[in-house]
């Protein structure tokens, strides 16, 4: 269902693929059941941190903006600013603690434009990422991103208080969340809709653009009949075709998916390329042509 989420984005079922196991987690092995026929392969485009790269658009932060138009390390990034370490520390894997600041980064990130509190960021740390953080030091991570984002703080307040006065948010082509929540005295509801006055315009915006992407690539199946759209999972998109068309489909699907959006959207969009016969086995771009001397 094209808007079976409120924020836009595509809803599947029977059966709901959009919960298929992540390729690093996938103990059963449930993504290898889905297999390419016989010479045939299946290739997966899916869109680099594009809901990072769309709240970067949102909030205008120069620092966000620098790191994506830059081609650099958005995680990296926040590592410098959270730790208040140089940045060329940030990258360096032989730094001390380089793994667990990374990975409390990588968290950050992925909440940050939603609102993050200590509390959540603590638990979020510890089951997802295995780190036990005291809640001072959460408070202290959370400080330290405000600060050095300060376009990203700017943006949150403003847009909860043009929630608050409207009661709905939107994406950037105009469709609209309803927040009845913002009206409520009870703080648990107030707040769930300040939460979805952040989250909708950055989620609801990259549904948008991948259904854009989507749209491209519909337009030209016609001229490319061999091409089979066969899933769509969160930012990724997986086609069946033949081995001797993956070079050919993946530079058609790359230009649909990175093609800019609408005019005012001024940060690069990345799609990133797998290839496999199952699934469960895809190999990066680079490492599945080195293999077939495409490159």
């Amino acid at each position: 269902m094209p808007l079976g989420t409120e924020t836009g984005r595509f809803a599947v079922r029977n059966p709901n693929l959009q919960t298929c196991p992540r390729k690093t987690n996938d103990p059963i092995g449930v993504r290898n059941f889905i297999k390419a026929s016989e010479g045939n392969v299946l290739m997966s485009l899916d869109f680099s941190q594009i809901e990072l790269r769309v709240g970067a658009f949102y909030c205008r932060d120069e620092k966000m903006l620098e790191t994506y138009r830059n081609g650099g390390d958005i995680h990296a990034q926040t590592t410098s600013v959270i730790f208040n370490v140089p940045f060329e520390a940030a990258v360096d894997k032989n730094a001390p603690d380089y793994k667990e600041h990374r990975t409390i980064a990588k968290n950050c990130n992925f909440g940050v434009f939603y609102g993050l509190f200590p509390k959540g960021l603590q638990q979020t740390l510890k089951f997802k990422a295995g780190l036990d953080t005291s809640l001072d030091r959460c408070k202290e991570i959370i400080r330290n991103l405000k600060a050095g984002y300060p376009g990203l703080t700017k943006w949150q307040e403003a847009t909860k208080k043009r929630a608050q006065v409207t009661c709905y948010a939107e994406t950037w082509l105009g469709r609209r969340r309803y927040l009845v929540g913002m009206l409520s005295q009870d703080w648990g509801r107030h707040s769930f809709a300040e939460r979805c006055a952040l989250n909708t315009p950055i989620q609801g915006t990259a549904a948008d653009i991948l259904k854009a992407a989507c749209g491209r690539i519909v337009e030209g199946l016609p001229e490319r009949m061999w091409l089979k759209p066969l899933l769509q999972i969160h930012d990724e998109l997986v086609f069946e075709l033949p081995v001797d068309k993956v070079e050919e489909a993946m530079l058609f699907v790359k230009s649909c998916m990175e093609q800019q959006p609408y005019p005012e959207f001024d940060v690069p969009i990345v799609a990133e390329a797998e290839v496999g016969s199952r699934f469960g086995k895809m190999k990066e771009w680079e490492e599945y042509c080195n293999e077939h001397k495409q490159v």
